[in-house]
């Protein structure tokens, strides 16, 4: 086919609808090469030296880029992933220390470890990788770290935060060899698929726990007493009729939203009750040991009252005690012996390195749609995602991943690293405002996990169902999850059903060594934590 060259193709942009940005506009026809020359030789620098620097330093002419949807794309990304700064605390600071009757995960200190973590890493994303991609604390991790490793692992929040800075440098390292790739080619697309589509399970039944429909018993997980949780299921509830209605019409922050119409209700039920009301508060009682000891309990509404819940103050304490408790537990045998300890080491690894590279692929594809271009994933990218775990676990947090939201700043026309770095700056100056995002009910941030579940859980259409190589590991995966509260359970079962199905099935020729030599490590891990239990 004959070449355009750049005057035929600009004089088909001006043939078309008025648009003063047409010229920055992929034509059907042209060769990446075709497009990236006339964005350039059409692209006009601003006139203000530190914004031309700015347009320069991004590559604003190549990509086809513009100031105005580089800060509206960057502000829509983070409007849709601000969320986090609310579910994070929430969940993590359910993790019990290691150190019998030691409090828990303070709460400021995972918020502010998060906020700083997330802005470090988005600024980097932007600055070193030049892509639209904002980072932080990922739903999955943050419950497999908190719920699987700290609670029901033994380890505390302690342990798993020493698991998560060791399974972060080990992704670096990966990260910089072509180890990468061979892992890639070795493990099926299904067997991530399932880990993802347990995950969300998992993660739905958390948030559907917190607004109060489920509660555990003796006898295993139940229906929560409906007749004293009623308003939190109402809440928790609309919240999620929202972000679905929203996010069903495309409208940029759905969850953010949803989120923010709820708690102002809440916010005013809250401070409108007496405090007496169970709603924000209530004791309890048990026998320990043939004595009756009498414990207070906050209410579903107890954070939404600002008299009760401490109003406008920043615990740095509690950050400091975080970073204190957790150094000081490299030293606790407890850990170390713990064969639990490993294996969650090797699992964050998996899931973290899955996690950035189907995700950045699917960005990747996204930008080369808009732009015209053919770029690989950014292995910049990839290493500032693997860093940034890093910071996360040395600043006291679950590790970073890149946020599929990032595809609404994109759709908004952000096309570099520069939207990275207002979302950025954003989470930092969230900060500021930590009182308001600790005053969220648990019962409606709840609902963010549910439609995060119900996002992962539609990936179950991309497993062959026509496959019971796949059909079984899937299925296992999700029941072992939810059945034995337990993330890294589902995923040992998982890989170790998907070989034995291989081998009965006569395929086993295709199953790579490596995949084998995974399922008996695995096996390994259900007979060593046999032992310890």
């Amino acid at each position: 086919m004959e070449q355009k060259n750049i005057e035929d193709i600009n004089r088909e942009t001006q043939n078309k609808i008025f648009n003063p940005n047409n010229s920055l506009i992929p034509i059907e026809g042209e060769t990446p090469e075709e497009t990236a020359k006339r964005f350039a030789s059409n692209y006009k620098f601003s006139n203000n030296k530190a914004i031309r620097g700015i347009e320069k330093f991004f590559q604003f002419d190549t990509l086809g880029a513009i100031m105005k949807k580089e800060v509206i794309g960057g502000l829509a990304t983070f409007l849709s992933l601000v969320y986090i700064l609310s579910v994070q605390p929430g969940l993590v600071s359910g993790t019990e220390s290691i150190t019998e009757g030691a409090p828990n995960m303070n709460y400021f200190g995972i918020f502010f470890a998060t906020a700083i973590a997330s802005g470090v890493g988005c600024i980097f994303m932007g600055l070193f990788a030049n892509v639209p991609v904002a980072v932080s604390t990922t739903m999955g991790i943050n419950t497999l770290v908190a719920f699987s490793v700290g609670n029901a692992g033994g380890l505390g929040y302690e342990g798993a935060l020493i698991v998560t800075m060791i399974s972060s440098i080990l992704f670096v390292t990966l990260s910089l060899t072509p180890l990468r790739t061979k892992i890639l080619r070795v493990i099926p697309k299904e067997i991530i698929l399932a880990i993802g589509i347990g995950i969300g399970v998992f993660i739905s039944y958390i948030g559907l726990q917190s607004m109060g429909w489920f509660s555990t018993t003796p006898a295993g997980p139940a229906l929560g007493n409906l007749s004293q949780n009623w308003l939190a299921i109402i809440l928790g509830m609309a919240t999620l009729a929202i972000i679905l209605i929203l996010s069903f019409r495309n409208i940029p922050g759905a969850v953010a939203i949803g989120i923010v119409a709820m708690f102002i209700i809440a916010l005013i039920i809250a401070n409108l009750l007496p405090e007496d009301s169970h709603w924000l508060g209530y004791e309890v009682t048990t026998n320990v040991n043939g004595t009756n000891i009498t414990t207070y309990k906050n209410g579903f509404l107890h954070d939404a009252n600002f008299k009760l819940n401490g109003g406008w103050t920043y615990d740095f304490g509690g950050l400091i005690s975080n970073w204190d408790n957790t150094f000081s537990a490299f030293t606790n045998m407890d850990i170390w012996n713990n064969p639990i300890f490993y294996v969650s080491v090797f699992i964050i690894l998996l899931m973290n390195f899955f996690d950035a590279t189907g995700t950045l692929a699917t960005f990747t594809h996204q930008l080369n749609k808009n732009t015209n271009q053919h770029h690989e994933i950014s292995s910049k990218a990839l290493i500032v995602d693997a860093s940034g775990t890093m910071v996360a676990s040395l600043m006291g947090t679950t590790p970073l991943g890149t946020f599929v939201e990032s595809s609404v700043g994109i759709q908004q026309g952000a096309r570099t690293g520069f939207a990275a770095i207002i979302n950025g700056l954003l989470f930092f100056l969230a900060i500021a405002l930590f009182p308001i995002f600790k005053a969220i009910p648990q019962c409606i941030t709840g609902a963010a996990c549910v439609y995060i579940g119900i996002m992962l859980f539609k990936e179950a259409e991309l497993v062959n169902w026509t496959k019971m190589e796949f059909v079984v590991p899937t299925f296992l995966t999700v029941v072992f999850m939810i059945s034995s509260y337990e993330i890294a359970n589902g995923i040992a079962i998982g890989f170790i059903s998907y070989a034995f199905m291989m081998l009965i099935m006569k395929k086993g020729k295709e199953v790579s060594w490596i995949m084998y030599l995974l399922a008996i490590l695995f096996i390994a891990y259900f007979i060593a934590f046999a032992f310890v239990q």
